[in-house]
């Protein structure tokens, strides 16, 4: 079960690896996207279910911070979950609620390159959007029929699929 008080618990224990502030536990706390990354491994009932989130939680965190390494590269164009796959580790649970998870993931980060296309062009920053290789519309309309498939009340309760539309990377 992934209840306000394992949120709590995992953010704190992160946060205080990371020497976050409280403002940025805060912040950490509020962000729907970190918290589904941290509650994919609970919803779909994996073994070690804590040791899975905290590590993808804290590979989420580390990517925001180390850009350089964790942006877009061209060779990540060959799948859309390859962009993902740091944080799609898991050897057991439910394959069905998993993949509704990442494709969530999946939806929010298409809306951030979509939204971010502009400015990563002004930025000369790689964006497979921007550069033509992805096919925004054919990715999300392929995504959305994955999360429809398998629904998830508990997991819309952190991001449903309207939310992951608009992207909030």
């Amino acid at each position: 079960m992934f209840d306000d008080r394992t949120w709590n618990t995992i953010s704190q224990l992160v946060a205080e690896h990371l020497r976050f502030s409280i403002g940025e536990l805060e912040h950490l706390r509020a962000n729907s996207t970190a918290r589904l990354i941290a509650a994919i491994p609970y919803l779909a009932e994996c073994k070690d279910a804590d040791r899975i989130s905290t590590q993808h939680l804290e590979t989420y965190l580390l990517a925001q911070s180390a850009s350089s390494i964790f942006d877009h590269r061209a060779e990540d164009d060959r799948e859309v979950f390859a962009r993902l796959e740091r944080i799609s580790h898991f050897a057991d649970g439910d394959k069905d609620v998993i993949n509704r998870g990442m494709s969530l993931l999946a939806l929010i980060m298409i809306a951030g390159y979509e939204r971010d296309v502009q400015t990563d062009r002004s930025r000369s920053l790689y964006n497979p959007i921007g550069s033509g290789s992805w096919n925004a519309e054919e990715l999300r309309a392929r995504l959305v029929r994955r999360v429809r498939s398998v629904p998830s009340p508990e997991m819309d309760q952190i991001i449903d699929l309207e939310h992951a539309l608009r992207g909030d990377w």
